[in-house]
């Protein structure tokens, strides 16, 4: 049997998010590197592009690292499954007639397509989610504003 409860929320998704529930923050906490984060070879050209879109984004708030790599990667390649078969549910609609023996129309069905395309809306809403990428994920981010360094020099002037 797995562990009870939510996902304990990382660290740093704590800290964006100001603490809310006000725990001690775990100091401990494995931080991997967050440079040196490459794309991996085997994505689609589609999914390349998304990873190109999101990595600069997810860097800048600073929510990627290099263990988050194959997440991202996963994102981004559902992505591209799901805009494939969104694609074929738009060219053929998302059902089919059922004939019968004598060529008759028994019943419509729903195209199994409709199905795969609902399972990889899933996967990509939790995975946005653990990203922080859609509205709700983002409502709970807090993000500091970087402190602006002010020159001694101004300080002395704008002083006497």
């Amino acid at each position: 049997m797995g562990k009870r409860g939510p996902r304990p929320t990382p660290t740093q998704l704590k800290v964006l998010r100001g603490n809310p529930g006000c725990r001690p923050l775990n100091r401990n906490e494995p931080a991997p590197p967050a440079n040196g984060i490459t794309m991996p070879a085997y994505l689609g050209h589609v999914a390349a592009a998304r990873w190109a879109e999101l990595l600069p984004m997810l860097q800048a708030v600073k929510v990627m690292t290099q263990a988050d790599v194959e997440a991202l990667a996963r994102y981004c390649d559902t992505y591209e499954w799901w805009l494939a078969v969104r694609a074929k549910l738009k060219a053929e609609g998302d059902t089919y007639p059922i004939l019968n023996d004598k060529g008759d129309v028994k019943y419509v069905a729903q195209r199994p397509e409709v199905s795969i395309a609902h399972k990889l809306a899933v996967q990509m809403r939790q995975l946005e989610q653990d990203f922080g990428l859609n509205p709700s994920a983002r409502t709970s981010l807090h993000v500091e504003e970087p402190k602006q360094e002010t020159d001694d020099r101004d300080a002395r002037v704008f002083a006497g």
